[in-house]
């Protein structure tokens, strides 16, 4: 198996410790739709089912269900306010992605900058073998990066409309 990393990176103009509560207890917990929509290759979220427990807990489990009719079980891996959050996504429904990948990491840290924050978002796949590895590779750099930092740009100007403070 190769590990495919990619990353986005953000500076927000929202202190540390809020919008950690409000991108994972609300944005991430109840409307993950709002920032994961369709892009070109990759379907976006329609909604969740099965949440087991608070989003910030590790452990905790729930269905992600995407607009192409699949879904994937997400964990939540690690949860230290206001510095850290890690998730791992399993049992893909899809048949092409279950062929690439066999599972997936998402890791956020937040840090302060200046009266702001710096949101640093890593999603790492897992290939499903060695031969599936090459195809992941586009898929990852290229085409996910680009759903990530659109992502990031909805969570970015949500953050500072909602909760954003007086960071420039």
């Amino acid at each position: 198996m190769v590990s495919v990393p990619t990353t986005v990176t953000a500076s927000i103009a929202a202190p540390r410790a809020v919008l950690y509560e409000w991108l994972i207890l609300r944005v991430f917990t109840n409307e993950l739709d709002t920032i994961l929509r369709d892009a070109p290759g990759f379907p976006g979220v329609t909604h969740t089912t099965g949440t087991t427990n608070l989003w910030n807990v590790p452990g905790a489990t729930r269905i992600v269900h995407l607009s192409d009719g699949t879904s994937s079980r997400e964990t939540v891996t690690a949860a230290s306010t206001p510095d850290y959050f890690a998730y791992r996504l399993t049992e893909f429904s899809s048949r092409r992605l279950r062929l690439l990948v066999r599972e997936a990491k998402g890791q956020w840290w937040f840090t302060d900058e200046g009266t702001g924050t710096h949101a640093k978002w890593t999603y790492t796949a897992e290939s499903r073998n060695i031969l599936s590895a090459p195809l992941l590779v586009p898929v990852m750099k290229v085409f996910w990066n680009r759903s990530m930092r659109q992502a990031l740009a909805r969570i970015k100007a949500r953050a500072e409309k909602e909760v954003g403070g007086t960071a420039e």
